[in-house]
């Protein structure tokens, strides 16, 4: 079991609130500890995300934006602005932002270098955030409780008439804990359910934030952390194969990998965890066809599935090159960065740039002139060019595909 903390809310501090907090202290104790969440192999795309919440510190981001909280200027929170955000999004806005940036830097600051790597170790700090999703309700999980009658088999402390006791010191109360208590329980959950003429559950995320976040509040402390740090997007894709999932969702490609890609990525722990938890009866009659044993996961296992799907197919996608030149003409690009057999312009030619090898270095090449840029802009009297994360992606391409010198 990887290390994990303690949170306990300060008094007077709501449940909502104190679970923000929370959230923030698990990601600082990553970088603080050396968190063991691993990074993903660059080809496949997004690092581990505690390289990127250095990066906020040592680039001197905080100086503006905070981190669940205000900033110390007139930067907005990092965390909620980057919630439910991909590569290309958080990239484009970032460029979108660089005139607001500027504006806001103190006498001597400049804009920070950020290298193509870099941007990637930022994308996948700000993937964690989309991992940890909201905060939970106490009160509408107490709710769920009563509403699903889950006491007529289990009780809150002790062994139920059926099942065992919802709370224990032993086990971790936090959505993938809750996921995998459910996961594992599921051939006698459902067997009981089914002989009190009941059927299986629907879930949503926020079941399983709420209903985690109720039992999280009245477990008594013990040997478990309260809030796990983030899983491990590359185990987790060890699991994904070890539980079969590749024989309908194979990640080399095809329909079903697209719709599962589309459907959990960006998504939190909990909403990836209700959507496996409503597709445990189909999981079930497959085994059982296939004659397979149920197979139980650890909260720890459970974590990393859940993050290995909420960052499955965040890599950027590379665009339209034809597209792409349309955009370079659109936003003006052009007017200051010569084409092969156009009047030179104030910018260098673009056969004179550094080739680029994915979008990542694309957007590291733009942020990296973008002082230079906005004081050209100025000089010519045009607006800065805003750009859509579609758009920045065909760029890419486009670039990626011009000859250079």
């Amino acid at each position: 079991m990887r290390a994990g903390l303690r949170f306990e809310a300060p008094r007077g501090l709501s449940l909502r609130v104190a679970a923000t907090m929370a959230a923030a202290v698990a990601l600082v104790s990553m970088s603080a500890t050396g968190g063991t969440t691993a990074a993903l192999d660059r080809s496949a795309g997004v690092s581990a995300p505690t390289a990127g919440y250095q990066l906020l510190l040592q680039k001197g981001c905080t100086n503006c934006h905070g981190i669940a909280g205000p900033g110390r200027r007139q930067g907005p929170d990092l965390l909620r602005i980057a919630r439910g955000k991909g590569s290309a999004e958080l990239l484009a806005e970032m460029w979108n932002h660089v005139p607001q940036m500027v504006n806001g830097l103190s006498s001597g600051e400049r804009l920070p270098s950020l290298s193509a790597g870099e941007l990637r170790d930022l994308v996948g700090y700000f993937g964690t955030i989309n991992y940890l999703g909201e905060a939970g309700d106490a009160r509408r999980g107490q709710a769920l409780i009563a509403e699903r009658s889950c006491l007529g088999c289990h009780d809150l402390r002790r062994r139920g008439k059926i099942g065992p006791a919802l709370i224990s010191a032993a086990r971790v109360a936090s959505p993938p804990g809750l996921v995998s208590d459910l996961w594992n329980h599921y051939p006698g959950m459902s067997a009981a359910l089914s002989g009190k003429g009941m059927r299986w559950f629907d879930w949503s995320g926020g079941d399983i934030t709420d209903l985690s976040f109720y039992l999280s509040s009245i477990t008594p402390l013990g040997p478990e952390p309260r809030l796990q740090t983030p899983g491990d997007p590359d185990q987790g894709s060890k699991v994904f194969v070890r539980l079969g999932c590749v024989a309908c969702h194979n990640p080399a490609g095809g329909a079903a990998w697209s719709a599962l890609v589309r459907a959990s990525n960006r998504c939190s722990a909990a909403e990836n965890g209700a959507a496996l938890l409503q597709h445990l009866p189909d999981i079930s009659k497959s085994w059982q066809r296939a004659g397979q044993a149920w197979k139980l996961l650890s909260a720890t296992e459970m974590a990393d599935l859940l993050a290995y799907l909420s960052r499955a197919g965040a890599e950027l996608s590379g665009g339209d090159a034809a597209k792409g030149e349309a955009v370079f003409a659109s936003k003006r690009c052009i007017r200051c960065h010569a084409m092969p057999g156009t009047k030179p312009g104030i910018g260098p030619n673009v056969i004179d740039m550094p080739a680029v090898a994915d979008p990542y270095d694309a957007a590291a090449l733009m942020i990296g002139h973008a002082r230079g840029m906005k004081l050209a802009t100025e000089i010519k009297r045009v607006p800065w060019p805003q750009i859509q994360p579609d758009e920045l992606q065909d760029l890419y391409a486009f670039l990626s595909k011009v000859p250079r010198r």
